[in-house]
């Protein structure tokens, strides 16, 4: 902002001259670039109750918003922690943080915050997770418009504070492109089918917003499809101005990563009380990138977050506007129908946010509000009875897509090479090469993976991990030993754009002697002519090679000798008999054998020999179809 003598000396100037006679052609000065700009933090920590702060008489006093909104969603508890009234640096964002698996059970947690000298009311403020591992626990950001002093309220059920419980605040600093920060236009239409981008909203880039990106961490797991769409809150204030705006999503930013410990932000998209968008997530513009919007829901989903509090205020037309072109350009993208619905399934963990245990699936609208999943307030009284308007203008948005461009088709999906016997289903070496043919108009190819040890159960089909993008038309793909994988390729354009995924592979690498139970009687001889040359064998009645806590198994595969002479053995799966091996076959060095088992039945696979022939083993796989 410019300083009230900047601002005489720029009206004298235009009096003089205009005095004077004088014309002079308009110039547009150009924009300050924008840049990344680093946050500071302070953090208050909070072992359990201050005694004097206890005796103000408005230290219990109940939360700003809406009484029976608050009743539905708030487990009162035990008073565990409370703070006095603290100074600290001037900042935008605050929120309470406090350790991962703490044991005690947070049920609420208030903060208040003095802005120009007064003290506001006790504000509730949600918790989220995105179950990231060495993440803290903690609650959503809390937004102000220039605080300098706060103080926080924990409840929880024992009534004794979580361990590592503290508040942190950010300054997320000033930059010249805060008082005039652009948007990035969507894409024009052409001649050719809808992309899905047509729609696209003006955004304001990471870069615009002076994201600091030494804070980011690579995130490469995202969603293959979309099924919801999360409308989502912050807290705090809804006063802040538009050049306040890219500050508060940069403190935003810095809490998510400094003090949750978070890779990323936490929302895919962001929108400020006047309609402004802001990406959010890197990568949230031009793919899926799984988010923090909803603990045990963010697979398959997205999440908007509306900068305010909603319990007590209402959304600003233009706020609500704004998160309707984001539902709007990813229905249409998608293909979703904002008055449908759509079946997710909990993939969290015991003891988070999530109003359902880790399995179990839910039926949801399409677009739906934090609240409905988790246990949380979240996005306040007042937006959440926004949300048949939203889903109506949305619908409408949809709509007029449509008929205006027809229905969205992604660029078409590579045509892969089948891979050969060496390679699928299982993939008996550690490197195999993959291929397809060219696609026109993609000048890379992103390759996407889905993996889990043979003791893990498969990742769901929306969930993606994207491994690398590759210029050419092949790449080499090396899978651990026992792990499955379901290897994809898609192609991108020069746009960012995304084509369909298809399938390159799925496939399991084979199993090591270092992941088998070799019983009693085993010894390991080589021969370069076996398979990885060497093999274990053995001649007495009963000896055991075992695979254990197997899941989700569908065959099994043994490579070994054999030869006359040689004898049998006996599968045994999850401790039932399923068939027998005779290596007695005509004499090779690596013959492969397969036994099918029941389809998704879990347990130890073991190989038990039948009487004192001699028998080799030199591989076992495990097929496991995703």
């Amino acid at each position: 902002m410019r300083s009230p003598a900047q601002h005489a000396i720029s009206s004298a100037l235009v009096v003089v001259l205009a005095i004077g006679g004088v014309v002079l052609p308009v110039v547009s000065l150009p924009a300050p670039d924008a840049v990344a700009v680093p946050s500071e933090l302070d953090e208050i920590r909070l072992s359990g109750v201050d005694p004097a702060a206890r005796r103000d008489p408005t230290a219990l006093a109940d939360v700003a918003g809406h009484p029976g909104d608050r009743d539905e969603h708030v487990a009162p508890g035990r008073l565990a922690a409370l703070s006095a009234r603290t100074e600290t640096l001037e900042f935008l964002v605050a929120g309470a943080t406090w350790d991962a698996g703490a044991d005690e059970e947070v049920t609420e947690v208030a903060l208040r915050v003095r802005e120009d000298g007064a003290w506001g009311a006790w504000q509730a403020v949600g918790f989220d997770e995105a179950d990231e591992v060495g993440g803290r626990a903690g609650t959503e950001p809390f937004v102000s418009t220039g605080a300098d002093a706060v103080q926080a309220r924990v409840r929880t059920v024992s009534g004794a504070p979580p361990s590592g419980l503290r508040v942190d605040v950010v300054d997320p600093g000033t930059a010249a492109a805060d008082a005039m920060v652009g948007t990035a236009p969507g894409p024009a239409a052409t001649a050719d089918a809808a992309t899905g981008y047509e729609i696209r909203p003006d955004t304001v880039s990471r870069s615009a917003w002076g994201a600091d990106e030494s804070l980011s961490a690579p995130w490469p797991e995202v969603s293959g499809d979309l099924l919801a769409m999360y409308v989502h809150h912050t807290a705090g204030t809804n006063a802040y101005s538009r050049s306040q705006s890219p500050a508060i999503v940069r403190g935003i930013h810095a809490y998510h990563t400094r003090s949750r410990g978070w890779p990323d932000i936490g929302y895919q998209f962001l929108v400020d009380r006047f309609g402004t968008i802001f990406q959010g997530r890197t990568g949230a513009v031009y793919d899926n990138p799984l988010g923090a919007q909803a603990g045990g829901f963010n697979t398959g989903t997205i999440g908007v977050s509306a900068m305010g509090s909603f319990d007590s205020a209402r959304p600003s037309s233009a706020l609500v506007a704004g998160m309707v072109r984001v539902y709007a350009w990813k229905a249409y993208q998608y293909g979703l129908n904002p008055w449908g619905t759509a079946t997710l399934t909990d993939r969290g963990i015991a003891g988070d946010t999530s109003r359902t245990s880790p399995g179990q699936q839910v039926r949801v609208p399409r677009i739906l509000a934090h609240r409905l999943t988790n246990n949380t307030a979240c996005p306040g009284f007042y937006l959440n009875q926004k949300l048949d308007e939203i889903r109506r203008a949305v619908n409408s948005r949809v709509d007029a897509a449509v008929a205006r461009y027809g229905p969205p088709r992604l660029r078409p999906a590579p045509v892969v090479h089948d891979p050969t016997p060496l390679q699928a289903p299982i993939q008996w070496s550690a490197r195999q090469r993959y291929s397809w043919e060219p696609v026109r108009g993609a000048n890379r190819y992103q390759i996407l993976v889905r993996t889990a040890r043979y003791s893990s159960n498969l990742p769901t089909r929306p969930y993606w991990y994207a491994l690398r993008t590759v210029t050419g038309t092949s790449t080499v793909l090396e899978t651990e030993p026992g792990r499955s994988a379901w290897y994809a390729v898609r192609a991108l354009g020069a746009d960012h754009h995304r084509g369909e995924m298809r399938t390159l592979v799925r496939t399991s690498r084979e199993t090591i002697p270092a992941q088998w139970e070799i019983g009693p009687g085993w010894r390991k001889v080589t021969d370069a002519g076996y398979h990885a040359g060497y093999a274990y064998r053995v001649a007495r009645d009963g000896a055991r090679i075992k695979v254990s806590d197997v899941r989700q198994a569908s065959q099994l595969r043994v490579v070994a000798p054999t030869g006359r002479g040689y004898g049998r053995v006996r599968v045994i799966f999850g401790g039932s008999s399923v068939g027998v091996i005779d290596f007695s076959g005509a004499p090779s060095d690596h013959t492969v054998f397969t036994v099918r088992l029941e389809s998704r039945h879990s347990g130890g696979v073991a190989l038990e020999t039948i009487g004192s022939q001699e028998v080799r083993v030199s591989g076992i796989g495990l097929v496991r179809d995703f």
